[in-house]
């Protein structure tokens, strides 16, 4: 009613919001318009933000379905041992053998997990985040360690 918009987390962001003063809204990060924000409620799965220039239900629902971006520098540091999933994109994938995939490309939600979506010479492999799918992280070099699913498209 008061043209707040809805924010889903993701996992391991819990209170993040609260550090955050300015995000961007857009379909791709090249077309986003910047939005400061004026107040922060709720938490958990779902944070409700009241952003400067959206005053009703309406603006807030032509807002509906954008990505949100917000700058790194604005953001706590994660827990350790974690990271934040912008910082995955662009990572150099392969399996335990050392054979590469592509790189990850995308990251969504499908309502159960993540997904990660992973271009390579052989065309787009969606792959799935479950227990002992991702094996090793490594941001300094770039690169994800995973073990592929048996069955799964792509391969």
């Amino acid at each position: 009613m008061r043209g707040e918009v809805k924010v889903l987390e993701g996992e391991g962001t819990s209170r993040a919001w609260w550090e955050v003063r300015e995000l961007w809204l857009g379909a791709r990060p090249e077309q986003v318009r910047s939005f400061r924000i004026r107040n922060v409620r709720g938490g958990g799965e779902l944070c409700i933000l009241e952003l400067e220039g959206v005053q009703d239900r309406e603006q807030a629902g032509a807002l509906r379905g954008l990505q949100v971006f917000v700058d790194r520098a604005q953001l706590p540091e994660p827990e350790e041992g974690c990271c934040y999933a912008g910082e995955l994109i662009g990572l150099l994938v392969q399996d335990p053998a050392g054979k590469i995939l592509g790189v990850l490309d995308e990251i969504f939600d499908n309502g159960a997990h993540e997904v990660y979506v992973v271009k390579g010479e052989r065309g787009e492999i969606l792959l799935p985040v479950l227990q002992g799918v991702v094996l090793e992280v490594d941001l300094e070099n770039r690169r994800m360690v995973v073990s592929v699913p048996p069955g799964l498209p792509g391969l």
